[in-house]
């Protein structure tokens, strides 16, 4: 059971490595595999119970994948330092666009739910009826 979901996992992130190997993309593979993976699950190819306990393993022990950047940020702690200002400043600005960017993605989202609540209140569909 537990190798048919790690199989699951590891599937998704094969396939999204081949894509870019072929296609060429400027996409990190494994950003593509858990793209694919995330699409299977939404179209219902995946289900929730063919990768639930891989997947709560891997969130479990998600600490234990930051060990190796966090000895690579201190081995080069001094260029860091050094460079710090070139760093912090795109970084910063990066992080004020994704949030300007994910407000105005929730805005737009719930525009559209509430056009299409109104539009179904108008038809006489769902019990609310505008008149």
């Amino acid at each position: 059971m537990i190798l048919k979901q790690f199989f699951i996992i590891l599937a998704a992130l094969f396939l999204g490595y081949s894509i870019v190997a072929v296609v060429n993309l400027p996409i990190p593979s494994n950003v593509v595999g858990l793209l694919i993976l995330f699409i299977a699950m939404c179209i219902g190819i995946v289900k929730e119970k063919h990768v639930d306990k891989v997947s709560d393993f891997i969130i479990k022990y998600l600490a234990v994948f930051f060990v190796a950047p966090t000895v690579g940020i201190m081995q080069y702690f001094k260029l860091i330092g050094d460079k710090f200002f070139y760093i912090i400043g795109p970084l910063i600005l990066s992080i004020i666009i994704g949030l300007f960017a994910a407000g105005a993605t929730t805005q737009i989202i719930i525009q559209i739910m509430d056009k299409k609540r109104l539009s179904v209140g108008k038809k006489g569909l769902g019990g609310n009826d505008v008149k």
